[in-house]
């Protein structure tokens, strides 16, 4: 098992399954706006990579209602940020296994939104630090935030993994130098994952046990 200091997490299909309310939000949004609505796959394919893009996506090109659909979007989560939103399973024992070493989270969702959602479902007090689209530093797969954190903690980049369900967490990841692991549990496939070489891929949260231990 390699030694390490630091995990930085992704938040939405790595330690939250959000899809659901996601997809309320954006399809209330579509239709305040008289637009189709999506089906739950569809938007899976169209998170990762913050709220502009996935309203981009979401309206078809039709950029023109962006600026009323992300205020519509943000109003509707703010009332039902958890009404289907639940942990994975083993989240809570992996980061209690963990719990030792210095756990960040790195999400493209903004703070307004991850910060209580991390606080409901009981495992904020596990997170050093979380950095969400509104921190001020570049979106995923940009790796500034984990550059960030790394420095801010002190901790070698040898020493440090990302675990996530993107694309977006591999590309960050080898951008900075660290350790990456994929789960294929969250929102996009193995084949996908794997096209983007992380350096572990896990199929359950719990697996970090068996790859990792604290130095």
């Amino acid at each position: 098992m390699k030694p390490i200091r630091l995990i930085i997490f992704d938040l939405d299909g790595t330690l939250v399954n959000t899809l659901e309310d996601i997809a309320h939000s954006v399809n209330f949004t579509l239709g305040r706006l008289g637009r189709p609505l999506l089906h739950l796959d569809t938007v899976r394919q169209y998170v990762g990579d913050g709220l502009e893009k996935l309203l981009s996506r979401a309206l078809d090109g039709h950029t023109e209602h962006l600026k009323e659909a992300k205020a519509i979007y943000t109003d509707h989560q703010r009332r039902y940020l958890v009404v289907n939103s639940r942990l994975y399973p083993g989240v809570v024992e992996t980061l209690e296994h963990f719990r030792s070493l210095s756990l960040a989270v790195v999400t493209n969702k903004t703070l307004e939104f991850s910060e209580p959602l991390l606080v409901q479902l009981g495992i904020r007090h596990y997170f050093k630090m979380i950095v969400g689209a509104d921190s001020g530093l570049p979106l995923k797969p940009a790796p500034d935030a984990f550059l960030s954190i790394i420095k801010d903690l002190r901790v070698p980049r040898e020493r440090a993994v990302v675990v996530g369900d993107g694309t977006t967490d591999v590309l960050a990841g080898k951008a900075a130098r660290i350790t990456t692991c994929s789960v294929t549990y969250g929102f996009r496939s193995e084949a996908e994952l794997r096209r983007a070489g992380p350096d572990h891929v896990i199929h359950e949260i719990a697996e970090l046990k068996h790859l990792f231990r604290a130095e």
